[in-house]
């Protein structure tokens, strides 16, 4: 398939750690789209169950496969990796326990453009739980294709508490991610995707499409969210900060809003862990976060075992709907 010059050129990254019994249908579906990629950077760190062999078995010129140096889960630097040495203008992640629809790299190519300027585009998603399936909550503003502003952004985020960005169902200019500051590594072990795409948006419009073009396995094979905790400030919370001396009023009090909700949202998983949170009422913006500070005091004062069977009890009560 030749593409036509007029086409975005994609660069897929594809972080891989012990995902041998997914990486095959993720890559699978790279080769469906109707848009093709460019190329395809796989980056294995170490994995021990045979996923790097599945992959160079593949035997497509697309791939490029690369090794981290140090074994273990490390998407985010697998990630930068896999930035620094492609070769095209725009780059798509997928992990190699999602998939992609094959309209994905076209819609995204459509809002490109609609919006030559914008610097980051997105599509909707599906969260794939074992027998179930839920679409990305999105903002009412986001039910119809449209170009986000920071501020824009910022409000879409906070009014469904949903970030309108995923890391497997968008594409970023190579030289806005290199600008950002690419993917946290060493400062993060969870979030740091969420603080990244923060970064990216202060520097350009992102192109949003409602259509559902990609699916996030939530319940595949060694997920690294299912063994990292959520007991440290979230990175985002200083990169907030950092934004808020250049901001505009509408931005600042956006920032603040969201700075109180990423901190909740840790104080609530906090509560399935035996560990005692680090993050201090210091770190809210108080008043207007006084809902966030009785979920930090709950996380802090209340026994490990009550905490725990308390969630587990929540948990049980939302699947039952």
């Amino acid at each position: 398939m030749i593409t036509p010059p007029s086409t975005p050129c994609f660069s897929v990254v594809m972080p891989l750690y012990n995902k041998a019994a997914h990486v095959r249908a993720a890559i699978e579906s790279i080769f469906s789209q109707t848009v093709p990629a460019h190329e395809i950077l796989v980056i294995d760190n170490g994995s021990t169950d045979g996923g790097r062999d599945l992959v160079a078995a593949i035997g497509d010129a697309r791939i490029k496969l690369l090794d981290l140096p140090t074994p273990g889960p490390g998407g985010y630097a697998g990630r930068n990796m896999g930035i620094h040495a492609a070769r095209g203008d725009w780059i798509a992640f997928l992990d190699a326990d999602d998939l992609w629809h094959p309209g994905h790299l076209a819609a995204l190519a459509e809002g490109i453009a609609a919006d030559p300027e914008v610097c980051a585009v997105a599509t909707r998603f599906d969260h794939r739980f074992e027998g179930r399936s839920q679409p990305q909550r999105i903002a009412p503003q986001l039910q119809q294709s449209r170009s986000l502003d920071f501020a824009d952004f910022l409000d879409a985020w906070l009014a469904v508490r949903e970030c309108p960005m995923w890391t497997g169902a968008i594409a970023i200019r190579r030289d806005t991610l290199c600008q950002a500051g690419l993917f946290p590594e060493g400062r993060a072990v969870r979030g740091g995707d969420k603080d990244l795409w923060l970064r990216v948006i202060a520097r350009g419009r992102l192109r949003y499409d409602p259509r559902v073009t990609a699916v996030f396995h939530r319940d595949s094979d060694n997920k690294v969210s299912k063994s990292t905790t959520t007991l440290d400030l979230p990175c985002i919370v200083d990169t907030a900060r950092g934004m808020l001396a250049g901001a505009t009023a509408r931005e600042a009090l956006l920032l603040r809003r969201l700075v109180n909700q990423e901190i909740a949202h840790y104080a609530r998983y906090a509560m399935k862990y035996p560990g005692r949170t680090t993050i201090r009422l210091g770190d809210l913006y108080l008043p207007e976060g006084a809902g966030a500070a009785a979920l930090l005091l709950a996380a802090k004062l209340i026994p490990a075992s009550l905490r725990q069977s308390g969630h587990a009890l929540r948990n049980r009560l939302l699947a039952r709907g």
